[in-house]
């Protein structure tokens, strides 16, 4: 049976393929493992469908090593699978495997991007042109801090630069938001408090797509990461480097250059004739491979396992991606509620410090009026005398009975 519907599939397609048509191309891209942020990420992810677009038809294949940050390779939007140890066994299931910075790796069918100078850096350049900013909007991880001063923390972020920061955040009136470690986090937050200034934790578990959100909506981006402030710089421009020796004129000047920035339309001539080599020695790798079996498996196993692999995939990075969605809701929910319990308690405060003044007010004024019509119905020589006489009474008589004791303690003496 298995010989016969991969005969009869083999012959359907012969018969609907124009005669000069192409194959389909199967390429594996491997997403790489960032230190910090999923920057690179987003961009090897553009890169694949840049690759996907220039040398159609293609079927796409993802891969992450087993040491890639876990909430990255459970992306919903993409069919993620795990690159084996031994790249060979993906001989026959790709055509091109393309992998960034590949050291290890001897295998003709492996195409690196920076043997023709094209780093993962440069692919950062592609984001404009295949980030979904529709989608991307609507997973931001705090709807309400969407316009936010956001700072990347990590050691690098000096005093000075937090001493700026809360002046410019009071000047524009602008909330402060914070990504980075949870320690690098706190001790920001405690610097920019110093300045009367409060700022909101972000988390350091953004996925690449909530990240994207997060820089795009962002009023600035300030950061010492290189690869972060070129992504803000190609969604919008508004990013702020920051260096250690940096003074505070010089920062306050940055920030306030980059809030009017807006980010270079232009194409990168450079970027696009590398990316048009690249895809062309992609091309050309996987025509050599054409006539190699692509698997021993039957058509009609091959799209069960494919299906079934990608549904299981499908399910739990769905559960899971919802699972995170809820919870930043959640986050994002209390927050303006404690916000709001907040704004409540400091206007019931100025309400009663208001009314206890007013009181204070009114009681001195009453005493006013009182000397005043004492005054004026009795006048001066009338008023009622401050002597309290009959306390004056009780003490003379107090001394009196202590000095008849002492009399008569002296006199028993004598």
């Amino acid at each position: 049976m298995n010989s016969m519907e991969t005969t009869t599939s083999s012959a359907d397609i012969e018969a609907k393929a124009p005669p000069d048509a192409r194959e389909t191309l199967n390429i594996g891209i491997v997403l790489p493992n960032d230190d910090r942020h999923p920057v690179g990420w987003l961009a090897t992810r553009a890169l694949g469908r840049e690759i996907e677009w220039r040398n159609a038809p293609v079927e796409l294949q993802w891969f992450v090593t087993r040491t890639a940050t876990p909430q990255w390779a459970t992306e919903t939007s993409l069919d993620i699978n795990y690159l084996p140890e031994n790249i060979e066994e993906l001989e026959h299931d790709l055509d091109v495997l393309v992998e960034f910075d590949v050291t290890d790796h001897t295998a003709e069918f492996v195409v690196d991007p920076t043997s023709i100078d094209l780093s993962l850096h440069d692919s950062i350049g592609l984001l404009r042109r295949y980030l979904p900013l529709e989608s991307i909007n609507a997973i931001h991880p705090a709807p309400s801090l969407k316009e936010s001063i956001l700072v990347d923390v990590d050691d690098q972020i000096s005093d000075i630069a937090a001493v700026e920061i809360a002046r410019h955040a009071r000047s524009r009136q602008l909330p402060v938001t914070l990504i980075g470690a949870p320690q690098h986090q706190t001790g920001f937050a405690t610097k920019l408090t110093t300045h009367n200034q409060t700022s909101t934790p972000l988390g350091n578990d953004l996925d690449p797509e909530e990240l994207a959100a997060v820089i795009q909506n962002a009023a600035i981006v300030i950061t010492s990461d290189v690869t972060l402030h070129q992504l803000a710089n190609v969604l919008h421009g508004r990013s702020v480097l920051i260096s250690n020796n940096a003074d505070d004129k010089e920062i306050q000047h940055h920030l306030w250059a980059a809030s009017v920035n807006i980010a270079s339309l232009e194409s990168n001539p450079a970027l696009e004739d590398r990316v048009s080599r690249l895809a062309e020695i992609i091309e050309q790798t996987a025509l050599l491979r054409l006539n190699r079996p692509i698997t021993s498996r039957s058509a009609s196993q091959e799209r069960k396992r494919n299906e079934q692999s990608h549904h299981l995939h499908q399910q739990q990075s769905t559960h899971w991606s919802q699972q995170r969605r809820r919870a930043h809701q959640s986050i994002d929910a209390l927050r303006q509620e404690l916000l709001q319990l907040h704004n409540e308690l400091e206007a019931a405060k100025d309400d009663a410090n208001n009314t206890r003044q007013a009181l204070r007010a009114q009681h001195n004024r009453l005493n006013e009026l009182e000397t005043e019509i004492a005054r004026r119905d009795q006048g001066p020589a009338r008023l009622q005398r401050s002597i309290d006489w009959h306390s004056v009474a009780a003490q003379l008589e107090r001394d009196l009975l202590k000095v008849l004791r002492w009399l008569r303690r002296r006199l028993g003496r004598g």
